[in-house]
């Protein structure tokens, strides 16, 4: 097997554009997923080459047969190639599989959300709730960033995500949580069709889906707090609209 020891390596070189670029990975269809639990999960078609420590191969061999591309990486160089500060040994290129179908009756509306740790936790409670189509509006963090994929827990793989223009691409019923909306819990008709918009943690929701919006819900809460933040909101909103 072919290994690298050099950080000059042109196939590294790759893996840095994909880790510090969004240009890059929206170009290649590529993205980069580290962390011996995440890659564990992911699906074989979607990772196209794996990148190991020789010590991380014989830890895992139930990795390692995952992809038939496996290049042995020296600890420098996955020092090189790694976006945390202790790297687990496993790295993988992977590709966004867009073209997959997916049910699109209830789906997440993100509205210029910008953290990647709320990007993941939504995305981890979307498919944890069978929900499989994100969709991103406005200035969003990009959803296949490596902060966000590793918050995501590998949830990336198992959601489609798209751009939303404008609200008349919904088919669904636009529900907006905002905390000057109906109380979600005194609702007592679920609809069966539903976008669930939540927006950025600095400014909110954007005017214009408010404005758009079907119905505006909130989450009640004690007079000593006032809010939650975006990705605990949309979790708890969404197993109620779901569960509830």
């Amino acid at each position: 097997m072919e290994k690298i020891t050099s950080i000059s390596n042109a196939k590294v070189q790759e893996i840095k554009k994909l880790l510090n670029s969004k240009e890059a990975r929206r170009l290649s269809g590529n993205f980069v997923a580290e962390g011996v639990n995440i890659v564990k999960d992911i699906p074989c078609e979607n990772i196209k080459s794996l990148f190991m420590t020789e010590d991380a191969f014989e830890r895992y061999p139930e990795i390692a047969v995952k992809c038939n591309e496996i290049v042995f990486v020296s600890e420098k160089v996955l020092g090189a190639i790694s976006d945390t500060k202790s790297p687990s040994g496993v790295v993988a290129v992977c590709n966004v599989s867009n073209n997959k179908e997916v049910c699109r009756k209830k789906c997440i509306v993100l509205d210029n959300l910008q953290d990647p740790g709320n990007a993941g936790t939504i995305i981890r409670t979307a498919v944890a709730c069978g929900i499989q189509l994100i969709y991103c509006y406005g200035d969003c963090v990009d959803l296949y960033s490596p902060k966000v994929v590793r918050s995501s827990m590998g949830g990336i793989f198992f959601v489609k995500v798209e751009k939303l223009s404008s609200k008349s691409e919904l088919k669904q019923e636009l529900l907006v949580l905002d905390m000057a909306g109906e109380n979600l819990f005194s609702i007592d008709k679920k609809p069966d069709e539903f976008a669930l918009l939540v927006g950025s943690e600095s400014r909110g929701v954007s005017k214009e889906m408010r404005e758009q919006a079907d119905k505006i819900i909130s989450l009640p809460m004690n007079k000593n707090m006032e809010s939650l933040n975006a990705g605990v909101s949309l979790s708890i909103a969404l197993y109620q609209l779901i569960n509830g």
